[in-house]
Formats: C-alpha cells, structure tokens, sequence
C-alpha cells in the first residue's frame, strides 16, 4: 500500500510541474519604469505531436487580455501535462513587441525571461531606424498564424502598424 502511494504520489508532483498555473505581472516602459495601460498580451500553448525526429506542434490554446492602467495583467493557465511552455507576446502602439522567445530587431534568442509570479514585462519604445515593415514581419512571426479568430486583440492592436508597414513598402518600390 505504502509503494502504491508513493508511486502515486510522484505521478501528481510530475504531472504538476508539466502544468502552467496563471501568468500574471506588470507592463511597463522600459525606460521610465511606469505601467503601460491597454496594452496586448497574447498567450498561446501547444502540444509536440508526432513521432521522435518528426515531431510538430498543435495549437492547443489560445488567450489574451489588455492590461489595466496599473499595466497589470493576469491570464488563466492550463493543467496539462503534456502542454509545451507558452508563447507570450506584448504589443502597445509605439513600442516595440515583446516576445518570450526573441527580441526585435535582430531575432536573438530571448535568454532574460523566466516565467514566474509578478514577472516585469519591459517594453521598449520603437525607435527611428527601426521599420513598421521589419516590425510586422516580426510579430506575425511571433504569434503564428493559427486560430486568427482567437486572436481579435492583437489582429486588432496591430492594424495601425500594418498600415505603417504597407506605406513604407510602398513608398520603397516608388523610389
């Protein structure tokens, strides 16, 4: 009896490092530290599918929420043990999206970000030298193109900048 609970036991305690309880935190500017209010976070988790050597990932869910004018934000996780780690991504206008796995504008791999309570998500203003076009091109990246529909906030958020981004497309091919 007693090696049937402790077997049962260790089961639980894995199964429960395998699920993501809520992510919450602040998000703030970079540069002065003060909250950031209506600003997207877009969390998205999957699932590894597939046989080892030819594995691929499925959409499993998809939430998002604007931040209050705290900068808080707190979304619901997922008790699955068998959930990859989530993809977050952060957009305000006029700053530069934020993403857990790299950083705009050279797509570097993100090494700064370790997902934990009242975490400070920090986000840079956009700069001159960078490009709407360049930076589209990135958040698309970033949040996939799966479940579009689940996606209304962020499709939303980043309209304005894909209209910068056609501009200077087309003011390059006018030149």
């Amino acid at each position: 009896m007693r090696i049937i609970l402790s077997v049962l036991g260790c089961i639980i305690i894995l199964l429960t490092f395998s699920c993501y309880a809520e992510i919450d935190g602040t998000v703030v500017d970079a540069e002065t530290g003060k909250p950031i209010e209506g600003a997207v976070v877009l969390v998205e988790w999957t699932k590894t599918k597939g046989l080892p050597g030819m594995t691929y990932h499925e959409l499993y869910k998809v939430l998002e929420a604007l931040t209050d004018k705290e900068g808080r934000i707190t979304i619901s996780g997922v008790f699955d043990p068998l959930v990859d780690p989530p993809d977050i991504t952060i957009y305000k206008q006029g700053y530069v999206a934020w993403n857990n796995k790299s950083i705009f504008p050279d797509y570097r791999k993100r090494s700064d970000f370790k997902l934990r309570n009242n975490y400070v998500f920090e986000l840079e203003k956009f700069k001159r030298e960078y490009t709407y076009d360049a930076h589209t091109e990135f958040i698309h990246g970033a949040i996939g193109t799966g479940a579009i529909e689940e996606k209304k906030l962020m499709m939303k958020a980043i309209e304005w900048e894909e209209g910068k981004a056609f501009q200077e497309r087309r003011t390059r091919k006018s030149n």
